[in-house]
């Protein structure tokens, strides 16, 4: 099995949601090392955990909205990452549970892998389009390149 995953995370039918895997797919085509895995989870809830489960390492990219101008970005770890979690999706139904929920319920079952990166990309505009907006495109190989980074 592979020691890192890289998951690319998002809606490609949502415009700029679709950064993620936009992020996995320029990888796809770039000099990494064997031992990393990359995946395009898309809308994932809490599969997520499950995904994590036997790597050493974990990247994850999605679009963010961090208050930045479109297509900006940041690295971020598990202990600087502002994740939100929604209290309502914790309750009841857990269909609406996302990366935040997630990320809590691996916690909990210690399912956490030993190093968690997270890229978030400024979304200009989410939406019903299957395009990502100019400066988020824009982002994407320098998004890229800065993962391959990580390996070097």
């Amino acid at each position: 099995m592979a020691s890192t995953l890289i998951l690319g995370l998002g809606n490609n039918l949502r415009g700029d949601d679709g950064a993620g895997p936009a992020v996995v797919t320029a990888l796809l085509f770039m000099d990494l090392p064997q031992q990393i895995e990359i995946v395009d989870g898309g809308t994932l809830g809490l599969e997520i955990v499950l995904l994590l489960q036997g790597y050493e390492r974990v990247i994850i990219v999605d679009a963010a909205d961090m208050g930045l101008q479109p297509g900006q970005w940041r690295r971020f770890t598990l202990d600087t990452a502002e994740l939100k979690i929604n209290e309502n999706k914790l309750r009841g139904t857990l269909h609406a549970a996302g990366l935040a929920e997630a990320l809590v319920l691996a916690g909990a079952l210690d399912m956490l892998p030993e190093t968690l990166i997270f890229y978030g990309i400024q979304p200009e505009e989410i939406d019903w389009s299957d395009n990502l907006s100019a400066p988020v495109q824009a982002a994407i190989p320098n998004i890229a390149k800065a993962i391959v980074e990580e390996f070097h």
